[in-house]
């Protein structure tokens, strides 16, 4: 019983010492995103394409709106089958408004990953490649939006490596 309690004691000793002699490095991933400027050129292309989709709801929108008014104009000249019939239209316009209005943000969504995944991947690979080269165990994100790290005293910022593996000044 002595021997395996002994055993224990020296196998959690030794992965101790071997856990602290490990490298750790930290970096603030939302910060290198947004200084590589992979990342500007495809923001622009995503506003550029909310900005198509924005202006085909508006132009969908006037639509409604213009035979929303057409229909009120109009609507004590009606006959009961005839309000029946363009309300409904009114109200299919609409639907179909909405349903374009959702799909545009799930469009927004994937060509937002579409155009931002190169970039996130080139940042890890550059991230990966620096902590193998100067032999860190591990790198953990210190980006608020990611809450990774609580309190870094201690560990290496390797920021400044990645922007110069990056070619980023």
């Amino acid at each position: 019983m002595k021997k395996i309690i002994l055993l224990a004691a020296l196998f959690f000793g030794l992965s101790s010492t071997a856990f602290a002699q490990q490298k750790i490095g930290h970096i603030n991933a939302d910060e290198l995103l947004a200084l590589m400027p992979e990342t500007k050129a495809a923001q622009t292309q995503l506003e550029q394409y909310s900005e198509r989709l924005q202006k085909d709801l508006t132009e969908m929108e006037n639509e409604l709106t213009k035979k929303i008014e057409e229909f009120r104009r109009n609507e004590q000249m009606m006959t009961t089958s005839t309000r029946e019939i363009k309300t409904k239209e009114l109200q299919e316009l609409q639907g179909r408004i909405q349903q374009f209005s959702q799909s545009a943000q799930q469009e927004l969504q994937a060509k937002q990953v579409e155009l931002l995944q190169p970039v996130i991947d080139k940042a890890s690979k550059a991230i990966a490649d620096v902590a193998r080269e100067k032999g860190f165990a591990y790198i953990l994100d210190s980006s608020e939006s990611k809450a990774v790290v609580v309190f870094a005293e201690g560990g290496e910022d390797i920021m400044p490596l990645v922007k110069a593996k990056l070619g980023i000044q």
